[in-house]
């Protein structure tokens, strides 16, 4: 989990007004054990496996505040669905249309600039439009699914 000026999470809560709440506390903690990337309802099964006593509006509600605070970022899967990375730093997504698998890329540099803000200028410039958030996630086949060769590899399974 990458945050700004050495700020804990707590830290970076109280500054925006908002509480370190047991959710966000726990919530914050899955995020912390492994680098990974899940949806709210897989988020929700894995804290309820642990007995933890959250229901799924609460860790909506939490990821909500989570994403408006800066401390996870959230993208489409492949299926369109709402995921959740608690890497917050500068990097695209490779996301694999067999099997929902997804890799991290670091940040990209074109003309000396991090790829979206070039990205982001270029199309300002081009379309006139201001562009608010640049994404860019990148989707094909991972190498398990290019050997299957037709898309018969195991399908994204909740990350534990």
């Amino acid at each position: 989990m990458e945050r700004g000026k050495g700020q804990t999470p707590r830290e970076i809560l109280h500054e925006r007004g908002l509480r370190y709440s047991r959710p966000r506390e726990v919530i914050l903690g899955y995020f912390s054990e492994r680098d990974t990337h899940v949806s709210a309802e897989e988020l929700y099964l894995e804290l309820k496996r642990r007995g933890e006593a959250l229901s799924l509006s609460t860790v909506y509600l939490n990821l909500g505040v989570l994403k408006n605070a800066g401390l996870v970022r959230e993208f489409a899967g492949v299926s369109g669905e709402a995921l959740y990375d608690s890497n917050v730093g500068p990097h695209h997504h490779l996301i694999c249309k067999g099997c929902g698998a997804i890799l991290d890329l670091p940040e990209l540099t074109v003309a000396h600039l991090p790829l979206k803000t070039f990205l982001k200028q270029r199309a300002e410039s081009d379309s006139g439009w201001q562009i608010d958030e640049p994404n860019l996630d990148l989707l094909g086949l991972c190498p398990a699914c290019q050997r299957a060769q037709e898309g018969a590899c195991e399908p994204r399974q909740a990350t534990p």
